[in-house]
Formats: structure tokens, sequence, C-alpha cells
């Protein structure tokens, strides 16, 4: 049993995992992400999501790119959904897993300071910003915005 990995300390449950990288044989290497998990499955596996603001220079505005990521999620560890965690890069653990959860951050309630709604049939997001703004009819102030595929 390991009891550091990259600075993190090993969880103080244990397990019998050998994907896991504090009580298996799995190496991490030092590239680290953070995400919010936004799906989990019974195989201990996670999707993890981020979102970088992108300048668009033809328009002058920014747009929010979204990252999605497949990681292993070790028993000992066990996120669940709406989590921030830390994310480390290892060999291949099957066809779409090539990272391990090894720390879990907190709970994310919002992103960036924007609320983001994404509704994927429509291809738009809508961003609530927070400055609690209404417009002059009353509403909220919601600002629908066409996601860009570069």
């Amino acid at each position: 049993m390991k009891t550091q990995v990259l600075g993190v300390d090993a969880p103080t449950q244990t397990c019998t995992d050998k994907k896991c990288p504090f009580h298996g044989e799995l190496d991490v290497k030092k590239e680290l992400f953070t995400g919010v998990i936004i799906k989990k499955d019974i195989n201990h596996s996670a999707t993890i999501e981020w979102f970088v603001s992108h300048y668009v220079q033809k328009y002058e505005r920014y747009a929010l790119k979204r990252s999605r990521l497949r990681v292993h999620n070790p028993a000992c560890i066990n996120a669940d959904i709406g989590y921030e965690v830390l994310v480390a890069k290892t060999r291949p653990l099957s066809k779409t897993k090539h990272h391990v959860i090894l720390k879990v951050l907190g709970k994310k309630e919002k992103i960036t300071g924007t609320e983001v709604k994404v509704n994927e049939a429509a291809g738009r997001y809508a961003v609530k910003e927070e400055d609690g703004e209404e417009g002059s009819d009353g509403k909220s102030n919601v600002k629908a915005k066409h996601k860009t595929n570069k």
C-alpha cells in the first residue's frame, strides 16, 4: 500500500481494486486534471466534465467549450455525482479510460461564477449571470447562445 501518490494522501478506506493507485498496482503520471463528476456507473467508472471560456475573435465574444473524460473511480474513493475531483493520467485501463481519480476536492455548486444549463437536443446552452439584474420586462437576465463545434 502506498501512503502518498503525487502529494495526495491515501484514503482511510481500503480496497482490493488492482486499478487503485493507492492499494493496487497502478502507476500514475504527473498529468493532472480537475473536473466535476456528471455520470457514474456500477463498473467503477465515471465521467468528469469541465468548461473553458474561449475567445472567438470574429465575433469579439467568449464561447464556452466543454471537455469530458472517462475516469476510473476506485472503491476506496467512490466519488459521487456533483463532486469536484482531482484526476491523474495512467496507462490505458480500458478502451476509453486512461485516467484515475486521486482525490475528492468537494461539492461543486456552480461553474466559474455562472450557472450553465446545457440543452443537448437543441445544441444550445443558457448562461444565467449572477449579478441578479432583471430585464425591463421583469424577467431574469438569461442569454441563449449557440455552441461552437470547433
